[in-house]
């Protein structure tokens, strides 16, 4: 239960119970219940959506659940995301690249990152008409999954909270996530939803490869980054899929 908790208040705005300084081995177990908090991010979403259908045409209520996701998140993975672009778009030696993901301004790269994402994001949820909750479920569990996949076996390219997770993730950590992702991937999605478990994965894969080649290792930032690029894949997957 103390992981769970450790994973509700690493990914999401949720403060129960109040937020208190994890141990260091409660930080890796957590990545066990990475898709089951993207379970309940898509199932909040669900009823969002559910009580937005009455009132609000599409285009509407996919801006809203796009924000809704961003708020119960605390735009933490956007904020990764758009440092990781920030950085690698700079380029120039490692020290230098991680040095811009650390500055807490916002740089060009980042921005249009962060906003093309959106666009993405928003316009794939407008585009699915029907059996909108399979999308609105998958996506979260999936993008959460691909953290775990980029933690496990990962050297840190420096010292911090993700270096902490993934000094202390082990095997049977990243198997209890998987075995729980692709559970909840082939009930909602079925077929589809196992083949996107697979594309994530080596997407997720060749991002570990090139984050150890660019930057030595992977960040918190990095973490955020996969995370959205694999939540939008999901969502792009979908939408082509359904029409």
């Amino acid at each position: 239960m103390r992981s769970f908790v450790a994973a509700l208040q690493f990914l999401t705005v949720f403060p129960w119970p109040p937020r208190a300084q994890r141990g260091a081995e409660e930080i890796g177990p957590a990545v066990s219940f990475f898709p089951v908090v993207g379970l309940l991010l898509g199932l909040v979403l669900v009823l969002v959506d559910f009580s937005l259908q009455p009132i609000a045409s599409r285009s509407l209520s996919s801006v809203a659940l796009i924000s809704t996701l961003a708020f119960l998140t605390r735009a933490l993975h956007l904020d990764g995301l758009g440092d990781t672009f920030d950085g690698l778009g700079a380029g120039g030696e490692r020290e230098r690249m991680l040095r811009i993901m650390d500055d807490s301004h916002a740089g060009v790269f980042g921005v249009v990152a962060i906003v093309l994402l959106l666009f993405f994001k928003i316009h794939a949820l407008e585009a699915i008409d029907h059996e909108r909750w399979r999308a609105l479920i998958a996506a979260p569990v999936l993008g959460r999954w691909s953290m775990a996949v980029l933690g496990y076996g990962s050297a840190p390219a420096k010292p911090g909270l993700g270096s902490t997770l993934m000094e202390h993730l082990q095997f049977k950590h990243f198997l209890f996530a998987s075995l729980t992702a692709l559970i909840i991937a082939a009930v909602v999605l079925r077929e589809m939803g196992v083949l996107l478990m697979i594309a994530i994965a080596i997407f997720s894969l060749a991002a570990k490869k090139y984050f150890h080649r660019r930057l030595g290792g992977v960040t918190g930032d990095t973490f955020g980054a996969v995370g959205e690029l694999s939540e939008t894949a999901v969502l792009i997957a979908v939408a082509l899929g359904a029409r």
